[in-house]
């Protein structure tokens, strides 16, 4: 599936921050507002810092709305053919004509299921090339019975200028677009609930056809190759495995789930940079050789958090003024071989862990 956008995501209640790549699926989108901290039911704020792609209608523009809206609207403009989007374009260029400079994004999503009610005449740049075309094709009465020459000294430019501005059309970078039907209210009827699967993998095979995983109990899993498209652990969307492969894992990946490790887990494929099915279900089996500690996402976190746990409150209030955390911090995670991610700091639980190992030997605390 085609990039629309990229958003930043930011909590309301901290200064935590998230990047996420729209159309999202239902797992990143759960995953990203997770990694903010948010609690069930509450949605992130958010801007778009990056829009894809040669013809996206609503590039960088203002618009209004909630995550999800704006996660079904980059779904749908990757439905639209290029013709649709140069409507859409001529659609959203009159809402800030006629209606301000933001844009609702309910009203964007409108634009998008209304391609049907406008007209494009496209390779139409300009009022001359309109002008002309509409005194070709029998929108100008008067011009029918002229001769070649007589229709040649036509101001075609006027012409074009009367229709556009009677029709109240645009030109786009695909043509001149008329709007002839008031817009489709779909929105309305759309459920933008941020809900979680009835999967814990969507997994695509060879022929494009979907399957949710795991795979109910009693039904024959087919030995086939697969991709993993949508993960309730979005570090391996994107990995292939066979396909009784993906149902194993799973099946893990729910009983994580139910035992409260799943973060945990996610947070270790991101420290361990795993990139294969087999490896991830080796570390599924594994998480007791790592410590987990969702609280740090920071250097100077993973410092102050070491120090409560040495030193009783009065000596730790003496040396905190005096200590650089954050290069403190560093040396920690370098003498441990621990990671921080999204999800919190992650490090052997005890000595070395492939792809975890320590970068250098010893620990100075560092005085401010």
């Amino acid at each position: 599936m085609r990039k629309v956008f990229e958003v930043e995501l930011n909590s309301p209640d901290c200064d935590a921050y998230a990047t996420l790549t729209l159309p999202a699926t239902p797992y990143s989108m759960l995953d990203a507002l997770e990694q903010l901290g948010l609690a069930e039911g509450q949605l992130p704020g958010w801007r778009i810092t990056r829009a894809y792609g040669d013809r996206n209608p609503f590039s960088l523009s203002r618009m209004e709305g909630a995550l999800p809206e704006l996660n079904v609207l980059a779904l749908r403009l990757t439905q639209l053919n290029e013709t649709e989007l140069a409507i859409v374009d001529g659609l959203a260029i009159m809402a800030r004509e006629w209606g301000g400079p933001s844009i609702p994004i309910t009203q964007a999503i409108d634009m998008t299921y209304s391609t049907d009610c406008c007209h494009i005449i496209e390779e139409t740049a300009d009022d001359q090339t309109l002008g002309r075309f509409c005194a070709e094709n029998g929108f100008v009465p008067e011009a029918e019975s002229l001769s070649d020459e007589a229709f040649a000294l036509l101001d075609f430019e006027r012409i074009g200028r009367q229709f556009r501005q009677n029709e109240r059309g645009i030109f786009t970078s695909g043509g001149y677009v008329q709007r002839w039907e008031e817009l489709k209210q779909v929105s309305k009827n759309l459920d933008f609930t941020l809900k979680k699967p009835g999967y814990t993998i969507l997994a695509e095979l060879p022929d494009g056809s979907r399957v949710d995983l795991p795979t109910p109990l009693g039904e024959t899993v087919l030995e086939e190759p697969a991709q993993c498209v949508d993960c309730a652990a979005p570090a391996l969307n994107g990995l292939t495995a066979m396909r009784s492969t993906l149902d194993l894992l799973a099946f893990r990946l729910a009983e994580l789930e139910v035992d409260g490790e799943l973060t945990k887990y996610k947070a270790v494929l991101v420290a361990t940079g795993c990139e294969d099915i087999a490896r991830a279900l080796t570390l599924a089996d594994g998480l007791d050789q790592y410590a987990f500690d969702p609280e740090p996402r920071e250097p100077d976190e993973v410092a102050s958090g070491h120090l409560k746990e040495l030193l009783p409150e009065e000596e730790l209030a003496a040396l905190l003024p005096n200590v650089v955390l954050y290069r403190y911090g560093q040396a920690l995670m370098e003498q441990s071989g621990g990671k921080l991610t999204g999800y919190g700091y992650v490090q052997p639980a005890a000595g070395p862990v492939q792809g975890m190992e320590p970068q250098k030997n010893g620990l100075e605390m560092t005085l401010g």
